[in-house]
């Protein structure tokens, strides 16, 4: 034990030497080697940051190899070291490198430094043999820490990407005062059918709606997952006071609909949004009125073709309002 305690104090004392006595060299034969690799790329990381990087590192590898004295790269005294190349690692992965890139920076110190060693230690051939294996395996174990915070943060970052495109992909969409639509365009698995249905009680909570549109124009084919996820969606949006409209079925989806057996009596329907939003706003006690018949009506000129267009559009105006009214006093009651 004794005689393995001496041999790592020499490593240390022999490794820190050449790491202090020729710091400014060794940092300089690094960054050279660097930009002439052609692993450089100035757009993400600048020259100056580079060499910042680089110095850190010297240095922090020399105080922690003199602090374990020639310890393993697991022992605590370089634990300020591995916080800083994860942090290096972690912002080369957010601006676009490689991990082939992560390593190789690293690995690349060991081109500058051994020659030199060879140099300081040239009438020490089993020295220097010891001196190499010590400072190559911690090299290594260097290069992986790099690689894998890169694969963690590049994990990091596919999840947060993900998440936005979920997001991204359930807009809830206020068209009118507390009516809402939700297009689902593509396929709806479970995750995402849980993400669509929060995003439209949050926003039924929000907006005070009362009338949501589901729009299913660009959802490709239907099968029985599918309508489970819009038929739960819709009992939520229910209990939340909201009524929901179904619109965007497409023939072949209203046949597979039939064919599979699915029960939507309780959801309304429309085949195309500009219908949805019509039957909404009549459920919210209102009616499209052209432009034309409103000036019209309020000119007094309207012939009586016109004059009955208007009158029977007030009437059915008023009938939307009584049923919302009726509709509401029923759920007043039920509460």
């Amino acid at each position: 034990m004794a005689v393995e305690n001496k041999s790592q104090d020499g490593q240390a004392a022999r490794i820190v030497h050449l790491l202090t006595k020729r710091h400014d060299e060794i940092l300089n034969l690094w960054i050279k080697d660097r930009l002439e690799s052609g692993d450089f790329r100035d757009e993400l990381v600048s020259k100056k940051v580079l060499r910042s990087q680089s110095e850190q590192i010297v240095d922090m590898l020399a105080s922690a190899i003199k602090e374990s004295s020639g310890g393993d790269f697991s022992s605590p005294a370089f634990s300020e070291l591995r916080a800083l190349l994860n942090e290096i690692s972690h912002t080369r992965a957010v601006k676009g490198y490689k991990p082939t890139e992560n390593a190789t920076y690293i690995l690349s110190l060991r081109n500058t430094l051994l020659p030199l060693l060879a140099e300081e230690m040239s009438g020490d051939s089993a020295g220097l043999v010891r001196e190499m294996n010590y400072f190559t395996n911690l090299l290594d174990k260097m290069s992986l820490v790099m690689v894998e915070n890169y694969i963690h943060s590049r994990e990091e970052i596919i999840r947060q990407q993900r998440a936005d495109m979920l997001e991204l992909s359930t807009p809830v969409i206020k068209v009118w005062d507390k009516i809402l639509t939700l297009p689902v365009i593509s396929t709806l698995d479970s995750r995402r059918a849980q993400v669509m249905m929060e995003a439209l009680l949050q926003k039924i909570v929000e907006t005070g709606s009362t009338i949501a549109i589901l729009d299913i124009t660009g959802v490709r084919t239907m099968d029985t997952l599918v309508a489970n996820h819009l038929i739960k969606t819709v009992t939520a949006a229910r209990l939340m006071g909201a009524r929901c409209i179904l619109t965007g079925v497409s023939p072949a989806i209203a046949q597979t609909m039939v064919q599979l057996g699915i029960d939507l009596s309780q959801i309304m329907t429309r085949a195309q949004m500009s219908d949805g939003i019509r039957l909404a706003l009549e459920m919210s006690g209102r009616v499209v009125v052209s432009a034309k018949a409103l000036a019209q009506l309020s000119n007094g000129t309207a012939d009586a073709t016109t004059n009955g267009t208007a009158q029977k559009t007030i009437s059915l105006a008023a009938h939307s309002t009584g049923i919302t009214g009726d509709n509401n006093s029923r759920a007043n009651d039920k509460r």
